[in-house]
């Protein structure tokens, strides 16, 4: 064959190549169509002389730049097309210039608007082809050309990209423009859109570092041109790009960045600044976040929060905070941050505030938000109407807060009550007459005025309310008004000894017409009925009733009727039932000692032993705390089960325990599985089991776990462990057992666990020859068992030494001075710190032992200033944690305190009355953080 070359191109094999590409292309046969392509990318790649015409390159252009739809194009194989193209346009001008404006036209123009979308899609190529041939754009197009305002756009879309590879390709762009831009700064040729260049080198290097895993170490850099780029944001040009910039710091993966962003957003934007860089929405997403509010790490500086919200303005502020599904722990804080008694704001937006807030996930957070609503808002409260209230109050609650003297209040001063009966159903008297007695007294009197096809749902919450108040006037008062109103007598009904007699009148004399309405009047007659007619078992069957089918007909009141009646049965009952229903009662309501001491006393008095016990593990494992009521009712309690007490409750975590841990810092909230084992604990201290039993056991569990994680379950274990070891052993001393030793000398613990046992030994301790003979055997330790003796030398110590003989306390400064010049430095210093204590007690308590003060003064010589600064280490506070707290739960808490141990595992109030120690604590835990040791 004839080979046609036309200015050293193969021009029939361009068109055979061509040709095979549309005809693949056409029929969709896109494995031929690849192979084609492979063939020649591959001739593309080799070094032979073959040389491709432009129409091969206008169609590669087209079929594997162009065409979005292929995917399966690598970057390589574009990156040969863009060589080849480069190559060609530089041997071929005329015709190479065409393809060159061919794919500028791609990567500049190709911003498309797809159906129903307005958001612009850039060409996914546009990034790669800029980078790949910037210069030839530049030098065929004009510098003016190139670097149109569509070059920008495309570089702010790149720099927007989810696709790193696509950010790295527009940081590339950028300092080839600059490199461009400063090569041609003679021409004449101006170029408008490049206004901002003088920020681009910082820019560019802040972005990158951004990129980074480290990349809080922009944060100084980017604190110095911060302020200068903010200067120049009044030109909107430069503001996309700073906006680009914003949403990169609150979206950055290390969370250093995102708080420093924070905190100089909220010092110095608005509202309105935010929204005119349309910067709200991302900031809003980033301040929504609950590690940001850590009472034991990091808190959003409040300060910063309030200049925030007052230099935004209150309502500019609200309006924005309606707009965001906040999580629990934010919001509370957001509006804690908030003055109370703000100004006056308008119903609808109250309205959706309450909304945010009955949304909230967490209970007790909720709760707190709720509350918080009335001091914020009171003034606009204050003016709302009866419904207008009673809307705000379901708004925000699903049961009633503490509000009740204003809600009373509103329904006394209420002129118009009939206008406002649209807003008394059944869900706001559930929220009423479980709260306060005024409330329900007020009401009586609004609704006793009206006629009684006005009445509704209340007439049957009054009835039953008024039987259970206290006030015989009260009482008497409301019944007389039924006793007209409906033919209701109460004197009949008291009388009355058949329930069902009882439900029926009560059903015809309120006159009950719903499903509802039916079910609401024949459960409360039950509550009633069972708690004031039945007051002993055998009751039950001469009244033709039975206990399981009052349990299904009652609520929880008449659950714990049943339950104590349990304790007059005198033989086992013949159906059993009840006993499910009620343990199915006791896991809804955890906290009713009723149904759980009357289960346990009927298990214990009727069961086989087996059962008995597992009844108790039943209820000793749904209800929240022991209570020695229920323990009392049975023959013995296993100590399985007051080690499973002891060890009890499913451990926080992450957010969980960041929202617990905000509990206890501002509210003095305790955890509920904490109070459980610390009921047990006194349990076992006021002797009602084998207290050495139990410490033998608590110490073999113990011994088991030697290797754990830090926080894991096991490490929680060995946590429950110390704490009660301490407890006990501080409540009732003399209990000792080798097993210690082998607790406190155990390898690869945590300094929580260490600080526990070195305090534990040190105080169980029967005589100091014990010490003396393990500190013999010093050198055959390891170096972290060797500190751990040392600490519980320095422990005993200073409380016993004056207990002790001279050849003894001659002895101990002989066996730590070789350790003063140990090679290891932490046992070397520590030895040095425990002897100047030591030496420093003896000569203020007159000790006279030869050369304390000469030992004393080397050291101080020795360590220099460094001796005051290690007076906050960790160890050197555990003789105060152990002889200045009262009992052993403190000293626990203290040493898991000062640690940063998770907060649910230790009881925050008992470390308040020593404010001192705490004070003391506070500096080592700072020590800890600076340190970066909590995670």
């Amino acid at each position: 064959m004839e080979i046609k070359l036309e200015n050293g191109e193969n021009v029939e094999m361009d068109n055979m190549l061509c040709d095979l590409i549309d005809i693949h292309k056409v029929k969709g046969n896109e494995e031929a169509l690849k192979r084609v392509l492979q063939s020649i990318f591959s001739l593309l790649d080799s070094n032979s002389d073959v040389k491709f015409g432009t129409r091969l390159f206008d169609k590669l252009i087209s079929v594997v730049i162009a065409d979005r739809g292929d995917v399966n194009v690598s970057r390589e194989q574009i990156a040969k097309v863009l060589d080849a193209v480069q190559i060609h346009a530089r041997q071929s001008p005329s015709s190479g210039s065409y393809l060159l404006r061919k794919l500028s036209s791609i990567s500049l123009c190709e911003l498309i608007k797809e159906a129903g979308d307005h958001q612009l899609q850039l060409h996914p190529h546009a990034g790669q082809i800029l980078e790949h041939l910037l210069d030839d754009f530049v030098r065929e197009l004009g510098l003016k050309c190139a670097c149109s305002s569509q070059l920008l756009t495309v570089l702010q879309q790149l720099l927007q990209s989810e696709r790193g590879e696509n950010r790295q390709l527009a940081y590339s762009i950028m300092r080839k423009l600059l490199v461009t831009i400063e090569r041609c700064k003679d021409n004449t040729e101006t170029v408008a859109p490049l206004d901002t260049l003088p920020h681009w080198p910082a820019y560019i290097v802040i972005m990158e570092q951004l990129e980074e895993v480290d990349s809080h170490l922009v944060l100084p850099m980017l604190c110095g041109h911060l302020p200068r780029f903010v200067a120049s944001s009044h030109d909107d040009n430069w503001l996309r790009w700073l906006r680009i910039l914003y949403v990169r710091l609150l979206e950055n993966h290390n969370l250093l960045v995102v708080r420093s962003t924070l905190e100089y957003f909220l010092m110095y934007f608005t509202i309105n600044e935010l929204r005119r860089v349309n910067l709200l929405n991302q900031f809003l997403d980033a301040i929504n976040k609950t590690e940001l509010y850590d009472a034991e790490d990091y808190f959003l500086p409040e300060l910063n929060i309030k200049t925030f919200v007052q230099n935004s303005g209150t309502l500019q502020f609200l309006e924005a905070l309606v707009t965001v599904p906040w999580q629990s722990l934010p919001l509370l804080h957001w509006l804690r941050s908030m003055q109370p008694r703000q100004p006056h704001i308008a119903k609808s937006l109250l309205f959706k505030i309450c909304e945010r807030i009955k949304s909230l996930q967490h209970e007790n957070l909720r709760y707190e938000a709720q509350n918080r609503m009335f001091d914020i808002f009171e003034p606009t409260i204050e003016t709302l109407s009866l419904g207008d209230y009673i809307q705000f109050i379901k708004a925000l609650c699903d049961s009633f807060c503490r509000d009740h003297k204003r809600f009373t209040a509103k329904i006394a001063s209420c002129t118009e009550f009939t206008d406002e009966l649209v807003y008394f159903d059944k869900s706001l008297f559930m929220m009423i007459f479980r709260t306060d007695v005024n409330i329900g007294i007020e009401l009586h009197k609004q609704f006793s005025k009206l006629p009684r096809t006005q009445h509704g749902w209340w007439r049957m919450f009054s009835f039953f309310f008024s039987l259970k108040l206290e006030c015989a006037t009260e009482r008497m008062e409301i019944l007389d008004f039924y006793h007209t109103e409906y033919d209701l007598d109460i004197v009949l009904v008291e009388k009355m000894t058949n329930l069902s007699d009882l439900q029926q009148y009560l059903l015809q004399k309120l006159r009950c017409e719903t499903e509802e309405e039916i079910s609401f009047v024949l459960h409360r007659s039950v509550d009633w009925f069972t708690c004031e007619k039945l007051l002993k078992w055998t009751q039950i069957e001469e009244v033709n009733l039975k206990p399981l089918e009052l349990l299904n007909q009652g609520t929880i009141l008449t659950a714990q009727r049943v339950a104590t009646l349990l304790n007059d049965v005198e033989t086992r009952l013949k159906d059993e039932t009840i006993l499910k229903v009620l343990m199915n009662f006791l896991k809804q309501y955890p906290d009713s000692v009723l149904v759980a001491t009357g289960l346990v006393r009927y298990a214990a008095a009727f069961l086989p032993n087996e059962e008995s016990e597992q009844i108790l593990s039943d209820v000793l494992e749904t209800s929240h705390f022991l209570n020695v009521n229920i323990l009392c009712c049975t023959k013995r309690v296993p100590i399985t089960l007051i080690i499973r007490g002891i060890l009890s409750g499913s451990p926080l975590s992450g957010e969980m325990c960041i929202e617990y841990g905000y509990l206890i810092n501002q509210y003095n909230y305790f955890f509920t599985s904490c109070r459980k084992r610390d009921s047990y604990i006194n349990f076992v201290i006021d002797r009602k089991t084998d207290i050495n039993a139990v410490l033998d056991e608590l110490l073999r569990i113990n011994n088991e776990m030697m290797n754990y994680v830090e926080n894991s379950k096991d490490h929680r274990i060995k946590m429950r462990i110390g704490r009660a070891l301490l407890r006990i052993t501080f409540k009732n001393p003399g209990y000792w057992s080798d097993q210690l030793w082998i607790a406190l000398l155990a390898l690869n613990q945590h300094e929580n666990i260490k600080y526990m046992f070195e305090c534990l030994v040190a105080r169980c301790l029967p005589s100091v020859d014990l010490l003396l003979d393990r500190l013999n055997q010093f050198d055959a330790l390891e170096s972290c068992q060797q500190v751990s003796l040392i600490s519980v030398l320095h422990i005993y110590c200073l409380s016993k030494y004056n207990h002790m003989k001279l050849d003894q306390l001659q002895r101990i400064i002989d066996l730590l001075l070789p350790q003063t010049m140990a090679k290891d430095f932490e046992i070397r210093l520590f030895t040095q710190l425990v002897l100047h204590r030591l030496l420093q007690q003896f000569e203020d308590s007159n000790i006279k032992i030869p050369g304390v003060t000469n030992m004393k003064n080397a050291i101080e010589g020795n360590l220099a200033d460094k001796l005051q600064e290690y007076q906050d280490e960790g160890r050197l506070l555990l003789p105060k944690i152990c002889y200045q707290t009262p009992d052993g739960l403190q000293a626990a808490d203290f040493i898991l305190y000062m640690t940063y141990s998770p907060c649910d595992e230790y009881f925050a109030d008992s470390l308040r009355p020593n404010i001192k120690l705490k004070s003391e604590l506070v500096k080592y835990r700072n020590i800890l953080k600076d340190k970066g040791l909590p995670t």
